[in-house]
């Protein structure tokens, strides 16, 4: 068993959640000295050079007021730690949150902190495995732990403290050692997940799904290599606040193996539009999609109309430029386009303006005059279609449905509408007698990374059983 002069119990009060933007506003750690049977106490408040929201203040009872004549985290305190930790393991209830915020103030000074640590939330699922919960609140009821200002640094590390002091008690000391030992040499995992959580999750193709608390999800991911994956996103979340809070809520994994890249591309898109996790950005999940459509007016000269995307079929004789999730985005994202041209916006439909009369970017030099018939429409639609060419909507290059394989897998399409996989021709036949689905913007994207892999589907030699 590690000796308590081995041992140093923190914890940290803060002004949020974030490494990155938020800051320590109080600092506790309890330890032994040798020879000493009373345990040491270093103790402060911290000048958080911030505000503290109203409801840390709430929560903590540490107000503005308190901190404001309180020292910043400086030198004097990164060397008094660094002493204390010099031949000391850093011993937290969820480690990662102190370790992380400590860490990051060293490093806002220009120094390193990385003492070995110890997870108490860990350790009492270890020992205690026939209880659900082992929250700080949970251990201190469960224990009789006396405790006074919860939430105060010195009194939740005091209650670590006692804690590890009800451990030597009730465990053998090498039931106690091996339990510390398999915790630290264990691959680091945020502390409200099993340690087996990735111990049947293979490293290859997939999509990870890390849900909170009432089984929400908070985010989604995918990876060629998903458990190398998932070590990486709690591995960095002591210097990055969205991996930090990630690994403060995570609960539980769950993993959707994927046939390969393209697989696992498509079912992020859809899990992530299915479930909108709290902590993605990116592909929402969107109930329309418009585009531009070309046509020629009555003088011949190339105009754009927003039209619903909802029941388009692609060919060569309708062109669309752009997708769009509202008639504004759209709006904005042409004018964007062709800023830098002296296309005529009130000659292509986009502003709108008197026939036969100078349009206001012709008056400001800005337009070379289609409004006035000033060019030829052939000069204004070459113009035009070089202006688009970057956001022209591809046609679908096939008559029928096509697919991608991947290893046992068939990915069908048609329109650049992903329709579903197909590991055999019952699937497949299931996928084809389903009405299609609506046109998506990520999955177009994501099909025109591939599209070199397409191929026509015939289903009598598709999907042979």
């Amino acid at each position: 068993m590690f000796p308590d002069q081995q041992l140093a119990f923190v914890d940290i009060e803060t002004t949020g959640g974030r490494t990155t933007s938020d800051r320590i506003t109080e600092i506790a750690v309890v330890y032994t000295e040798s020879g000493q049977q009373q345990p040491q106490v270093f103790h402060t408040l911290l000048n958080p050079n911030a505000s503290i929201p109203p409801f840390i203040q709430a929560l903590t009872g540490i107000s503005n007021q308190m901190v404001e004549q309180a020292p910043h985290f400086n030198d004097e305190i990164a060397d008094r730690l660094s002493v204390i930790f010099k031949e000391r393991i850093f011993v937290a209830h969820n480690v990662r949150f102190d370790y992380g915020f400590i860490k990051a103030a060293f490093k806002r000074l220009g120094r390193t902190f990385n003492p070995q640590q110890l997870c108490t939330v860990k350790l009492s699922r270890q020992l205690y495995p026939e209880h659900k919960h082992h929250g700080l609140d949970k251990i201190i009821a469960r224990h009789n732990i006396d405790m006074h200002n919860r939430h105060r640094a010195f009194a939740d590390a005091r209650a670590i403290y006692d804690f590890w002091q009800q451990l030597k008690h009730n465990f053998p000391a090498s039931t106690l050692h091996q339990a510390c030992k398999t915790i630290m040499q264990r691959p680091s995992l945020p502390a409200h997940l099993n340690n087996d959580v990735l111990k049947n999750i293979s490293d290859d193709y997939g999509v990870y799904l890390i849900y909170g608390d009432n089984d929400l999800p908070l985010y989604i991911g995918k990876s060629k290599q998903v458990k190398t994956r998932l070590l990486s996103h709690f591995g960095q979340d002591v210097h990055n606040s969205k991996e930090m809070s990630l690994s403060q809520q995570a609960k539980k994994i769950d993993v959707i193996p994927c046939s390969g890249e393209l697989d696992a591309l498509l079912t992020e898109s859809a899990q992530i539009k299915q479930r909108q996790p709290i902590l993605n950005r990116r592909l929402r999940r969107q109930k329309d999609l418009f585009s531009f459509q070309l046509s020629t007016n009555t003088h011949g000269y190339d105009t754009l109309n927003i039209v619903s995307m909802r029941h388009v079929q692609f060919n060569e004789q309708q062109r669309y430029y752009g997708l769009f999730h509202s008639k504004s985005d759209a709006q904005k994202a042409i004018k964007s386009t062709i800023s830098n041209t002296d296309l005529c916006l009130q000659t292509l439909g986009i502003e709108k303006g008197s026939s036969n009369r100078p349009c206001f970017r012709h008056q400001l030099h800005q337009c070379s005059g289609a409004c006035i018939n000033k060019i030829t429409a052939t000069t204004h639609n070459l113009k035009l279609a070089l202006a688009l060419q970057k956001i022209k909507l591809a046609a679908w290059p096939f008559t029928s449905y096509a697919y991608i394989k991947e290893r046992q897998k068939y990915h069908i399409f048609h329109n650049w509408i992903y329709l579903g996989s197909a590991s055999n021709s019952d699937e497949l036949h299931t996928i084809l007698s389903q009405p299609q689905g609506q046109l998506d913007r990520d999955v177009y994207q994501i099909i025109q990374q591939h599209k070199h892999r397409l191929q026509a589907l015939n289903p009598a030699h598709v999907c042979p059983d």
